[in-house]
Order: C-alpha cells, then structure tokens, then sequence
C-alpha cells in the first residue's frame, strides 16, 4: 500500500498540473507521458540490476528515497510554479513505478513453492489495488492545485514503506542465519536438496533474498 498509493496518485494530479502549464488537448495529452515513459525507463534498469545482484530491499529503499523526493518537491513548490511541479513529477515516477516491479520480485521470490508464490502475489496485488481507492479520497478537487494532503499523505505513505522494508531486511537476514546455522549444525548441504524439495520455503537450504 505504502509504494501503490503513490503509483494511483498520478493520473489524479497530473492534469491539474499541466493545465496549470496553459496546455490544452493534444498537446496536454502529449505532455502527461514522459513521466510514466520516465517511470519505464528506470523500471528496466532497476529491475536488471536487482536480479543482477541478487538484492531487493535496498533497490525498494532507493526508489522509495527517490519518490520521497519527488512528492516533496510536489509538496513545497507554490502556486504559480507549474514548471517545478512538472520536474517534481518526473522525480517521483522514476522512485514510484521501480519499486512496484521490485516489490513483487521480492513477495514471489521469498515464497516457496508454486501455491505459496501464487497465493502471496494474488494477495500482493490484490491488496495493492486498494491504493486506487483510497488515492481518490486524499486528492480531492478542492484541495486543487496544491494538493497538500494527498502529497503529504503519500509521503507518509513511502516513510512507512521505508520502515517497513528495513524490517523486513533484517528479518529476512535474521532467518538465513538461522537456516545457515542449522546447515553447518546437521551437516546439511546441496546434496540433500531432494530430501527437503517438499518443504519450499522451510527448506534448511532455502535462502530469503534481502
């Protein structure tokens, strides 16, 4: 929720911003793309060096830091500056939209077995698509063209997923060391993969990425 409010925010806000622009039509339709062909762009590359180095939880840090930024640019820019908006925009999708690839990564690649995997990224999204419903109740018309409390609420929103991810890191080394710990206790290597393939996730052998 903490990454998917953010992403649903978007298609709320931008208009007002590039209407505040003096852009209208084609042109305005024009102009609302290059941050989602932005958000694309750092999706591939962060997704390529995600699986690259075997790491999901500091690439969810970044992004978030990154989006973080971008929303309080949104945040702090006046009335009468659409421009700086704009680039706030740009910022936020290059944080936002990364993290949603890189999140989902991770829920299916920490939850063994094909069931498991297909349950915990049914009920990622599923969740997740609560987003979109509470993304229309903080940007509200009259808070136009500001939108101090949905920003701020989006904010808060990526602050928790901050907090939440760097718990989630240390929970996930906390348990390798423990499966790494009862490997070298019980002698348990490789070898013996096919003795724990039912165990998915519970495997001695399974490792958590971080």
């Amino acid at each position: 929720m903490g990454i998917l409010i953010p992403v649903y925010a978007f298609s709320l806000f931008i208009p007002t911003i590039i209407n505040e622009l003096g852009y209208k039509a084609s042109t305005a339709q024009l102009l609302s793309t290059p941050p989602y062909i932005a958000g694309c762009f750092f999706t591939v590359l962060v997704g390529i060096y995600s699986d690259k180095l075997k790491l999901r939880g500091p690439f969810v840090l970044g992004c978030a830091t990154v989006a973080i930024a971008g929303y309080s640019v949104l945040y702090a820019t006046p009335q009468g500056h659409p421009g700086v908006s704009y680039a706030g925009t740009v910022i936020a999708a290059c944080g936002t939209f990364p993290s949603i690839a890189v999140v989902l990564a991770w829920a299916g690649g920490n939850a063994g077995g094909d069931v498991k995997r297909g349950v915990a990224l049914a009920m990622t999204i599923g969740i997740a698509n609560l987003g979109g419903v509470c993304s229309s109740f903080i940007y509200r018309t009259k808070d136009a063209p500001r939108f101090h409390i949905g920003h701020g609420t989006v904010i808060g929103c990526l602050l928790l997923a901050v907090v939440l991810t760097c718990a989630a890191m240390v929970t996930y080394s906390r348990l390798n060391k423990q499966k790494e710990e009862q490997c070298r206790r019980e002698g348990i290597d490789h070898s013996h993969a096919p003795k724990f393939r039912e165990m998915a996730d519970a495997s001695p052998l399974f490792r958590y990425t971080i």
